[in-house]
């Protein structure tokens, strides 16, 4: 093979795992958003706060003052998980009064002062969970997207006033997840 192929398969290669986020076979498991009669309050910690996350019929919402919110699913092994971090920081100091971010961690099992040590390797400045329950929320989440049987990270949600508004699969560059955040502020603002 010469040269310029290999290169150029090497490069299709990194560009397909980076921008396509890592993937992640699931079961049948997944809670179906149908059946859920009756609305489900988990409640989510990081080192500094207490987020409420409810699960219901419509899908899901947080309690939480901001109007809107960018759920992000992620791993701390996941490369395009990582690189979206600088970006999520920007958006989160850039919006912090109208928009929150709440970062649903998909790993079971990882002690919180591992995910302490993440977030200040990353200077995260937005809410983590880790949380046993957050394998439910990414669940019910998945499903409620219809993507139950091959869950993708990083994966994100943005919810205005509770409500789906998009949704993003794989690492999103910071300008067009800006252009969305505002635009949903302008639906709060209707």
């Amino acid at each position: 093979m010469s040269n310029l192929k290999i290169v150029s398969l090497c490069i299709f290669t990194i560009g397909a795992l980076f921008w396509g986020g890592c993937g992640e076979k699931r079961d049948d498991t997944a809670i179906k958003t149908e059946s859920v009669k009756k609305a489900e309050i988990l409640e989510l910690k990081d080192e500094n706060e207490t987020v409420k996350a409810i699960l219901h019929h419509k899908g899901i919402s947080f309690e939480v003052k901001e109007p809107v919110v960018m759920v992000n699913f992620f791993a701390t092994w996941c490369p395009p998980c990582k690189a979206e971090i600088p970006h999520l920081i920007n958006l989160q100091n850039r919006y912090r009064n109208r928009f929150k971010i709440i970062a649903i961690l998909v790993e079971e099992n990882v002690p919180n002062r591992v995910i302490e040590r993440f977030k200040k390797n990353y200077g995260i400045n937005y809410f983590v969970s880790n949380s046993a329950k957050n394998m439910k929320i990414a669940s019910f989440a998945a499903d409620m997207l219809h993507q139950p049987q091959n869950f993708s990270i990083p994966m994100m949600i943005l919810l205005v006033k509770g409500k789906y508004f998009r949704h993003y699969i794989g690492m999103v560059p910071e300008e067009m997840l800006e252009s969305d955040i505002k635009e949903a502020l302008k639906e709060v603002d209707r």
